[in-house]
């Protein structure tokens, strides 16, 4: 390491070995993106388990293609 390198380690109070907490407001924000996804990914579970489920007016048994006899 050059003297250049020591200064700025030591002016913005890095440890070079790259050991440092994040802080408060980064861990909120990973906690509060975390908590966003989740959300979201349980959305998405829930109108994915809505859209299987058959229309109004629609058969609730699947048709097979056996079923489609055209002779």
């Amino acid at each position: 390491m050059t003297m250049l390198d020591l200064a700025v380690l030591t002016a913005q109070e890095i440890d070079p070995k790259g050991n440092q907490s994040i802080g408060w407001l980064p861990g909120l924000y990973v906690l509060g993106l975390c908590i966003i996804v989740g959300l979201l990914l349980w959305s998405f579970a829930k109108m994915a388990k809505k859209a299987r489920q058959p229309w109004e007016g629609e058969d609730e048994t699947p048709r097979k293609p056996e079923d489609d006899s055209t002779s």
